[in-house]
């Protein structure tokens, strides 16, 4: 691999984070600042579940896991 191929390389590896970033970001503030109402959390949810499928599935595994270490 030679330094062009580097460069080119890091660049594509850099747009993917800062994408990666930006979809958090917004994903993240969407869900603090969304109307306060039960609807309104609920349709921020659904659009995060949408969005970040592998994420939402975690965390649920994680709250199923830890309802299994009370019990």
């Amino acid at each position: 691999m030679d330094d062009t191929e580097q460069k080119a390389r890091l660049a594509r590896l850099k747009q993917a984070q800062r994408q990666h970033s930006a979809r958090s970001d917004a994903l993240q503030q969407m869900l603090e600042t969304h109307g306060h109402g039960i609807a309104d959390k609920v349709a921020a949810v659904k659009t995060v579940q949408q969005a970040d499928r592998p994420r939402v599935l975690s965390a649920f595994n994680r709250l199923l896991s830890q309802d299994d270490d009370r019990t």
